[in-house]
């Protein structure tokens, strides 16, 4: 059946509603912020919204005399876009450069469609949407990025895609390099987790502050940057947009602000006075001492005047008087003044007070209470102890001198005994005078560092030149006093000639014993060089090797000595080996191998009564003892063995395995390595092994063929 005629009715409602339709799309476009145009092939404009009058700065009659070519900044724009829209018939998002009337250029996005009439073009309808503040705005952003003494970056799916130039300068690579880049290879290792964690918290909103850690730059420095991320729209995707700042400066200088404030606290809290600061007489600090002083808590005096420090109202004034006037003047000001206690006891205070800053306009001022009640009660009793110290001075064994001002203002009778000069020719001579002239300038500077404050070690030796041409050794100590209110540098001076030349003649007895020591070594090793020419070489061999192992470990100058005697004596009780056995040109019976195997304990009976400074009988006792417990004779494994005896079981096996035997030719050296690496941590300890095996394959270790020679320790007293 076909299609119904409409009724005039329905025909007069689809119209209406096509109306209403075009109405709604015109009041769209017409409020719309983005230019809707119609022109003709030829530019001549057909129709536009208010937007495009806004954008553009002409009236609608204007326009409607213009034509689209007298918008563009360079005509032949023109050109291109017709060429692409004959082309493909539309562009979508083309960015074109226009100018407006007053002649400012625009940039915009530009969206259009042919319209087409009998087959050809006719005009255009599209979009003109004006982006010239954004592109101005990501210009400046890119100016502000790039001038930045900040890093700006921007990465996206694990790659930088933007860095600015100061990123490029603190990380040391380029922009190229960087652009190819996962931003965590900047990061250094151990902060890569926080790091992640940090920012995905900052990119959901969870942190609103930067973050700090390590980045490694290219030459390896480690460096601290803080940082801050936030996600970002970057040509259609997300991405993250941040910021990075070298901090490392800043942050030593905080850790060292954080140690000095830590010091400081430390020096305040270690002060026996009490320490209060001051702002217009009232007290906004106070350390600890204020409680041993005062009897307060600092807690209490806080924000109290210092009024509740003195006895009345009138002492109160009467030192605001002294002190204030005079700290405008100058920097510091003590005098001693009374006070009270917080439970009424009234006490005699050293008030010691410097301003703070420069000038004492805000009244800034911090104040050191000593309380030197008891010294002032106690000063008879120190003037008679002063009296007995003098005669004890002068009566000392060891001479006792003041200086000031590089000369000699005391000296008792000792120091005249010491130096054969009489008082009063010391009395006012230079100090230096007196000491030799290789001690001089050593003297002079620990003087002037002492007399600067700065800490001098307080005794120390030195040489004095006598009256007579004679040259002494002394033992000096000195230290600041004050004396009228002057710095002063007393001390003593001790004659230790004598002693001097004790310890010479110590020392000479030390290496008289030292060789009474290598005497008797070689002398016992020489015992078993008798019974076993092998045995000799053999001794030999393994102390060049344990030497060379224990210096290799690192081992203490005395440690290695030890493990040198003990390799040369190591095979000592062998001597009660028969002759036979150690010779014998075949494999050992099971009965010779056990007789064989109490060499050790031999060696240990014959040794274990000499004083040795070291284990020597349990070292020569222990040396076949392995690692895991299978060796003799106690069966000992681990730690339970003395390091000595693993190190001279490896030299020991290795020097065997190398060299010949009565019973089999060498195996060589390299089966004897092969033995050692393959049985490391099982037969032997594996730092050992290490350390032998580094001196052959890394150091050029090698047996030293040489006759017998006997043994010189190099430990010296």
């Amino acid at each position: 059946m076909g299609e119904q005629k409409k009724t005039k009715k329905e025909l007069i409602s689809e119209l209406s509603s096509l109306r209403q339709r075009e109405e709604k799309y015109r009041r769209l476009i017409e409020e719309s912020s983005d230019a809707f145009i119609i022109t003709k092939q030829d530019g001549s404009f057909v129709d536009f919204n208010k937007a495009m009058i806004e954008i553009f700065g002409y009236s609608r009659e204007e326009m409607m005399t213009m034509k689209a070519q007298q918008l563009y900044v360079d005509v032949s724009d023109r050109v291109r876009f017709q060429n692409e829209m004959e082309k493909h018939g539309s562009v979508r998002n083309y960015k074109m450069r226009f100018k407006k009337r007053d002649g400012k250029d625009l940039s915009c996005l530009v969206t259009m469609t042919a319209i087409y009439q009998d087959g050809s073009v006719w005009g255009y309808n599209g979009i003109i949407h004006n982006i010239t503040e954004r592109k101005q705005a990501e210009e400046l952003y890119s100016k502000l990025a790039h001038s930045s003494q900040a890093g700006v970056f921007v990465h996206q799916n694990g790659k930088f895609r933007f860095v600015n130039p100061y990123m490029c300068e603190h990380s040391g690579y380029s922009e190229q390099e960087l652009l190819n880049m996962d931003p965590m290879d900047l990061v250094h290792p151990e902060d890569r987790e926080m790091v992640r964690q940090e920012a995905v918290k900052m990119l959901k909103g969870n942190r609103h502050f930067p973050y700090e850690h390590r980045t490694v730059t290219k030459d390896g420095r480690i460096i601290w940057v803080l940082e801050n991320v936030t996600s970002i729209d970057y040509f259609g995707q997300r991405a993250t947009l941040g910021n990075s700042m070298d901090i490392t400066r800043e942050r030593e200088a905080r850790i060292k602000l954080e140690e000095i404030e830590t010091l400081e606290s430390s020096i305040l809290s270690a002060i026996p006075h009490a320490v209060i600061g001051l702002e217009n007489r009232k007290i906004f600090f106070a350390n600890e001492s204020v409680r041993d002083v005062f009897g307060w808590d600092p807690e209490e005096v806080i924000g109290k005047g210092t009024r509740i420090l003195y006895r009345s109202d009138e002492d109160f004034e009467e030192i605001g008087r002294r002190f204030y006037p005079v700290l405008e003047r100058q920097e510091t000001y003590r005098e001693e003044f009374p006070c009270r206690r917080k439970d009424g006891t009234d006490i005699i205070c050293a008030v010691s007070s410097s301003r703070v800053g420069r000038r004492l306009e805000e009244k800034r001022i911090v104040v050191v209470y000593e309380d030197v009640t008891e010294r002032k009660t106690g000063e008879e009793s120190l003037k008679e102890s002063e009296e007995k110290y003098a005669a004890v001075v002068e009566q000392a064994m060891y001479g006792v001198v003041i200086i000031q001002e590089e000369i000699y203002t005391f000296v008792n009778r000792a120091m005249t005994d010491i130096t054969g000069y009489k008082v009063d020719e010391l009395i006012g001579m230079p100090f230096l005078n007196i000491f030799t002239p290789d001690y001089q300038k050593v003297v002079l500077q620990r003087y002037k560092r002492r007399m600067s404050g700065r800490q001098v070690l307080p005794l120390y030796e030195s040489q004095i030149l006598c009256k007579d041409g004679t040259i002494k050794d002394v033992e000096i100590a000195f230290g600041i006093i004050t004396i009228n209110k002057q710095h002063a540098d007393m001390g003593y001076v001790r004659d230790i000639t004598a002693r001097k030349r004790a310890e010479e003649e110590l020392t000479k007895s030390f290496e008289r014993i030292q060789r009474r020591l290598e005497e008797t070594v070689n002398a016992l090793a020489s015992m078993t060089e008798k019974r076993d020419p092998y045995t000799a070489g053999h001794q030999q061999r393994v102390t060049q090797l344990a030497r060379a192992i224990a210096e290799e470990m690192q081992l203490s100058e005395s440690q290695t000595e030890g493990i040198v005697v003990s390799a040369t004596l190591h095979d000592i009780g062998k001597i009660y080996e028969p002759a036979e056995i150690l010779s014998k040109p075949d494999i050992l019976t099971e009965i010779e191998m056990l007789m064989m195997k109490v060499h050790p304990d031999v060696g240990y009976e014959i040794l274990k009564n000499i004083d040795f400074p070291w284990p020597v009988a349990q070292i020569v006792r222990q040396h076949h003892e392995r690692y895991d417990g299978s060796g003799y004779p106690e069966g000992l494994k681990g730690d339970e063995i003395l390091l000595e005896a693993r190190i001279l079981a490896v030299a020991d096996v290795v020097e065997a395995m190398a060299s010949h035997r009565p019973y089999r030719s060498a195996l060589g050296i390299e089966r004897a390595l092969e033995e050692i690496r393959s049985n490391r941590g099982i037969l032997y300890d594996p730092q050992v092994v290490d350390a032998c095996l580094r001196l052959f394959e890394k150091r050029g270790f090698m047996f030293k063929l040489h006759p017998y020679t006997e043994l010189k320790l190099r430990c010296s007293s």
